[in-house]
């Protein structure tokens, strides 16, 4: 989705979800590149944001694969 307003315009990834036996195909990477030039070229929006669990490392290393970093930690983000 695109939400925010002015220099902070942008894309957000709610959720990227891969069947396992579909993982390791590079269908995560085509799916957030997608969503990143959406943003850009439709939206024109500035970035795109997302949040992790901190306990996903694997979420988080699949992101900063992606060229994503750790920006901040919003506590009690995912309480319950």
């Amino acid at each position: 989705k695109a939400e925010g307003e002015g220099e902070n315009w942008h894309g957000h990834i709610s959720a990227v979800t891969v069947a396992p036996r579909y993982r390791r195909l590079g269908l995560a990477a085509m799916l957030i590149k997608y969503l990143e030039d959406i943003t850009e070229e439709v939206h024109d929006g500035y970035f795109v944001d997302l949040f992790v669990r901190m306990s996903n490392l694997l979420a988080i290393n699949m992101y900063k694969k992606f060229g994503y970093i750790v920006y901040r930690q919003v506590i009690g983000y995912y309480a319950a």
